[in-house]
C-alpha cells in the first residue's frame, strides 16, 4: 500500500475522527436515559447504567483497536528514534553503576532485537562473559527502568547509532544475548 500524499492523509484522518465522534455520540445517546437533570445517574437505574457502560466500553475498546490499525496503514511503521537501554554487569554487586547504551529503535523490542549485533555491546558482553567464566552467561541484567526513548546526559552513554549502518556482526563470533535481557522486559508489571 502506497502512503497517501498529506491531503489524502488529512482526509482520511477526518474520515476516522468523524467515525468516532459517531461512536462516542452513540454511546452518549444509549447512556443518557440513565442520567438525572444534574447529570447524575439515577439511583433506581444503577444497574442498567452499568450494563451500558460495559457493553459501549467494549465496543470503544474494539474500535480503538481498529482506528488504530487504521492510522497505522495511513502514516507507515513508527520511525526509528534514538533509544536508550541500560543494562548492569556483574559490577552492580560491587555497587557500580549500570551501562547505557543509545541506539536507534522504535521501542524496548525493537532496541533490544538491534543490541545484540552491535560491535561496541558485543565487545561489553564478552568482557561481561570473562568476568563470570563459570556461567553458561553473562551475568548481565536489564535495567527496566532506565531504558527509554531519548538520550541521557552527554558522558552518560555508550552511542551505538553509528554502528546501526555498519554490517552487523557475523553470528560466528557474536556473544548469544543473555536470557535476562531477552525476557527481563516482559514482566507483568509493565510500566507504560
Amino acid at each position: 500500500m502506497q502512503k497517501p500524499d498529506q491531503s489524502e492523509l488529512i482526509a482520511e484522518l477526518q474520515t476516522l475522527l468523524a467515525e468516532a465522534r459517531a461512536l462516542q455520540g452513540e454511546h452518549q445517546a444509549q447512556l443518557a436515559p440513565y442520567l438525572g437533570a444534574e447529570g447524575e445517574v439515577a439511583e433506581d437505574h444503577l444497574r442498567e447504567w452499568d450494563d451500558a457502560r460495559i457493553t459501549t466500553a467494549i465496543e470503544a475498546s474494539d474500535h480503538l483497536d481498529t482506528l488504530l490499525g487504521q492510522i497505522s496503514l495511513l502514516i507507515g511503521p513508527p520511525a526509528r528514534m534514538p533509544f536508550t537501554v541500560t543494562v548492569a554487569g556483574r559490577e552492580r554487586h560491587d555497587g557500580e553503576r549500570p551501562y547505557s547504551f543509545a541506539l536507534y529503535a522504535t521501542g524496548l523490542d525493537d532496541a533490544l532485537h538491534a543490541l545484540p549485533g552491535l560491535p561496541t555491546f558485543q565487545r561489553w558482553l564478552r568482557e561481561a562473559a570473562e568476568l563470570a567464566p563459570d556461567s553458561a552467561e553473562p551475568d548481565v541484567l536489564l535495567v527496566y527502568e532506565r531504558c527509554h526513548p531519548g538520550l541521557r546526559a552527554p558522558g552518560e552513554f555508550s552511542d551505538l547509532r553509528s554502528e546501526q549502518t555498519r554490517k552487523p556482526v557475523p553470528p560466528s563470533t557474536a556473544v548469544p544475548l543473555p536470557a535476562a535481557l531477552g525476557t527481563a522486559h516482559r514482566s507483568a508489571a509493565r510500566r507504560r
